[in-house]
Parts: structure tokens; C-alpha cells; sequence
């Protein structure tokens, strides 16, 4: 019997052996990089790896590949058997759905990156990295060296800065890397320009060398005047937009449409809370490892040919040409008075309905102009040819008028100006603006292209212009 026990316990024995040696060996080589090609679904995130740093070979300095565990599980969590049940179910609903590609972004923990024989945190944090790739040629300038410090520093409203905020895959043949767009967006969304973190000289390191090219034939110190330079315009508050114009471009509103690929419904609620950026962060970066762009808009930060630049850029310098007329035709903008919209706004009727007549201006520049051929065609109407000469007539009229009031008001407030207490002389200036911004936008914008809402803009400026009067006669008593 004791016998039989011996050899009993001596095959169990074997057996367990046996089997913590299966395991082990199950467990070192579905650790293995090479696994996941075989029976997962891994090909193309390894095809990446193996042209990565990590990956041994001619483009990197490393003795030994970095197997994907050492990335995608923390420290000692390769033994984890909450970990290993996990890579179970995900090779479960691989077998179950023959899915082809991976859909849930894998998740890289700091301490992963920052152990003592990867990037421990004192190796690099505070060292100087020189930028490397061809956006340091777009501008034909060196860039300030990049420190991990400064950054780890910064928190977004909800989030704290990690590896994966900016080292992330981002294009395809490489599994991860540092996309410029992400500095942009950081550094110039809701950000002024040349200001604060939008500031140049943050990246940028202000030259000191003469921006006038010598001339040929010219002799050393012949040009005894000052050299101009990046530095000294710096010092002299001269902005850097004054010539590099358009050097950030992009729509920096959030995708509110991006919101429907998980969210399949997005109620009024879900849209009102996507503007507390603190809790919009910690939902989807903090909790679900969303990625930046996934919501944001790209942001463009480039040089472009300066004139190009500054003729796309009108606006900088010249005011929409056609805002009163579009205020007029929309009924809108007036102070103190309603909506009102002509029937051709309501309609949809564009500019070119009316303006249908080639003509030039005073330079010679081509404009269409209106003619009253266009009304009646469209109305039928023969006596509609004399009807555009008659309202320009009476809102001529009309504002006429509504100007000399306008100069018996300002007559009356120079008179009362020195006894006029500051509650009045408040009110006064609140309704003088209201006014003349009516009479303004009658004036600019046209009056015939909204005859009704021009009169009535021009009848609550006189209303106001006669409550002026009345403060004013008040102030008299």
C-alpha cells in the first residue's frame, strides 16, 4: 500500500510539473512578439513595431527588441491573472466575430515607459531636445530646445499631461510619434496671438542677424546705419504679424459632429455639457483614453508667400463690404427695433436677382449693378419701374431731416454739458449711439434695399434724438 501511494504521488508529481511547465511556456510565448502575429490580430501594429526604435535593428541602438507586454502591461502585471483573463476574452471575441483589425486603442502606462532600463524620468526629464525634422526648415529659424519638465507641468482643464497625451500613432507606418499638430493645437487654441503660450519666442529663437541683405559691391561698415533684426523689432513691440501674416490657420471649434459616433443620440443635455471642458476631459481622455483629435479640428502653423497671404486676409484692414446691405435686406442689427426682413430675404432671393447689369467703378473694376428691368420681370408689374426712384426719394428725405435733428441734439448737449449730472449724461450717450448706429446702417447699407425697416430705423432714431431733447430740457429747468 505504501507503495502504491509512493508512485501515486510520484506521477501527480510529474503532472504538476508537467503542467506549471506547459503554462510557463504558454505564458512566455504568448508573451512573445511573435505570437501576436500568429493568432491575433496584430499584423500591422507589429509591422510598425519592427520599423520603430523599440524593435532591434540598423535604426535603433537597443541590444534587445521590446516585446509588446513590456509596453502594454505595467510593471509586473504580466503575471496578473486579472490581465491574462482579459487578453482571454479579447482572443475570445476575436475567434467569435473574425474581426480583422484591433478597434480598442491599447493603453500605455507611464510607469511603462519610465522604468530604470527604458526612459527612467531623470535621463530625460529636464534634458534639452533639439527638434529634428523638417518643420524646423519651414521657417528658416532655429527652435528652442523642448524640456519634458515644462510640459509635464501643465495640466489641461480635466487632464494631466502623460506619454501618451503626445507620443501617440498617429499616421500609418509608424506606431507612434510626436505630430506637430498636437503643439498647435495646445498652443494656439483660444490662445491671442503672440501671446501667452502663443507667443513666438515660446518655439521660436529670435534671431539676432540683419534682416537687410548687403548689396553687391557694397564694403564692410559702408552701411553705417542700424542693422533691423528680428530682436530689435521684439524689443520694439513690433508684432510678428505685421509681416508673417496667416501663420496660423484652422477652425479651432470643437467636431460637435464627431459626438454621434459613440454617441448615437446626443440630446440637448449631452450638447450643453460639452461646454465644461473639465468634465468633457475626464469622461472621454481621462476615463476612456479618447485622443485629441477624435474632437478638436486641426490647427495649420506654416509660412505661406507674404502678398498671397495678405490679399486672402482682407479683412485685416478692410471692413466686410456688403454688412449693411446684408443687415438692411435681413431686417436686422437696428437698435431699439425689431426683426423686419423684406419678402426677398425670406424668399432667398441672392444678389445677382437684382444686380444683373455689368458696369465698373471709379478704378475700373468690374461690379454688377442693379437696374429696374429686374423688378419688373420678377413682379409683372409696369409700375414698378418708377417705384426704386421713389423710395430712394423719401428715405433720402427722411434722413435728411433725421440729420439736422441729429445736429440740434449735439447743439443742445454742448449748451447743458458742464450741469449735466452723470446719471443723464450716461443716458444721453447710450441713446445718441443707438441713433446714429441707425441712421448709419440706412445710410451705408442703402435704404432701398429694405425701404420699410430703412424708415423705420430712421423713425426710432428721431424718437430717440426727441428723448435726448427732453433730458436735456430737464436738465435746463
Amino acid at each position: 500500500m505504501k507503495k502504491r501511494l509512493t508512485i501515486i504521488a510520484a506521477v501527480f508529481g510529474v503532472l504538476i510539473i508537467c503542467v506549471v511547465t506547459i503554462i510557463f511556456a504558454a505564458e512566455q510565448y504568448t508573451s512573445s512578439s511573435a505570437f501576436c502575429t500568429k493568432c491575433h490580430i496584430m499584423k500591422t501594429a507589429v509591422d510598425t513595431w519592427k520599423k520603430d526604435k523599440h524593435k532591434k535593428g540598423s535604426h535603433s541602438k537597443i541590444e534587445k527588441d521590446v516585446d509588446c507586454i513590456e509596453c502594454h502591461y505595467a510593471p509586473g502585471d504580466n503575471m496578473n491573472p486579472k490581465v491574462k483573463f482579459r487578453g482571454l476574452g479579447q482572443l475570445f471575441s476575436y475567434i467569435a466575430t473574425q474581426e480583422k483589425e484591433v478597434r480598442k486603442r491599447a493603453v500605455v502606462n507611464d510607469s511603462s515607459c519610465m522604468t530604470t532600463k527604458c526612459h527612467p524620468k531623470e535621463s530625460f526629464f529636464e534634458k534639452k531636445i533639439e527638434y529634428k525634422t523638417k518643420y524646423q526648415t519651414d521657417f528658416k529659424g532655429a527652435l528652442v530646445p523642448f524640456t519634458h519638465k515644462t510640459h509635464d507641468e501643465k495640466t489641461i482643464e480635466g487632464q494631466k499631461l502623460r506619454c501618451s497625451s503626445c507620443h501617440i500613432h498617429h499616421s500609418a507606418g509608424k506606431h507612434f510619434e510626436v505630430p506637430k499638430e498636437l503643439c498647435f493645437l495646445c498652443h494656439f487654441r483660444s490662445a491671442k496671438a503672440d501671446e501667452d503660450r502663443a507667443k513666438c519666442s515660446v518655439c521660436h529663437i529670435i534671431s539676432t542677424n540683419p534682416l537687410k541683405a548687403k548689396k553687391e559691391g557694397e564694403e564692410p561698415g559702408e552701411n553705417k546705419s542700424k542693422p533691423i533684426t528680428h530682436q530689435g523689432l521684439e524689443k520694439a513691440k513690433i508684432a510678428c504679424g505685421a509681416c508673417h501674416l496667416e501663420l496660423v490657420r484652422g477652425n479651432v471649434e470643437i467636431k460637435h459632429d464627431a459626438c454621434i459616433e459613440c454617441h448615437h443620440s446626443p440630446t440637448p443635455e449631452l450638447m450643453q455639457t460639452a461646454a465644461d471642458k473639465k468634465k468633457m476631459h475626464e469622461e472621454h481622455v481621462t476615463k476612456q483614453t479618447a485622443r485629441c483629435f477624435n474632437c478638436h479640428q486641426t490647427i495649420e502653423h506654416k509660412s505661406s508667400p507674404y502678398l498671397d497671404a495678405a490679399i486672402r486676409n482682407c479683412a485685416t484692414c478692410h471692413p466686410e463690404p456688403h454688412k449693411d446691405q446684408k443687415l438692411l435686406i435681413a431686417g436686422d442689427g437696428g437698435r431699439g427695433v425689431g426683426k423686419y426682413p423684406i419678402a426677398h430675404d425670406v424668399m432667398k432671393t441672392n444678389c445677382l436677382g437684382c444686380h444683373t447689369k455689368d458696369g465698373h467703378d471709379q478704378k475700373g473694376r468690374k461690379v454688377r449693378t442693379a437696374e429696374v428691368k429686374s423688378c419688373v420681370d420678377c413682379h409683372a408689374d409696369k409700375e414698378m419701374e418708377k417705384q426704386p426712384k421713389k423710395w430712394k426719394r423719401d428715405i433720402d428725405a427722411e434722413l435728411i431731416a433725421a440729420r439736422e435733428m441729429e445736429k440740434e441734439v449735439l447743439a443742445a448737449l454742448e449748451e447743458v454739458r458742464e450741469n449735466l449730472p452723470a446719471s443723464s449724461h450716461k443716458k444721453v450717450l447710450a441713446l445718441l449711439k443707438d441713433a446714429r448706429e441707425n441712421l448709419r446702417i440706412v445710410d451705408a447699407g442703402g435704404g432701398v434695399h429694405n425701404k420699410k425697416y430703412a424708415m423705420l430705423l430712421i423713425e426710432t432714431g428721431l424718437l430717440k434724438f426727441e428723448a435726448i431733447k427732453a433730458e436735456l430740457a430737464s436738465v435746463k429747468k
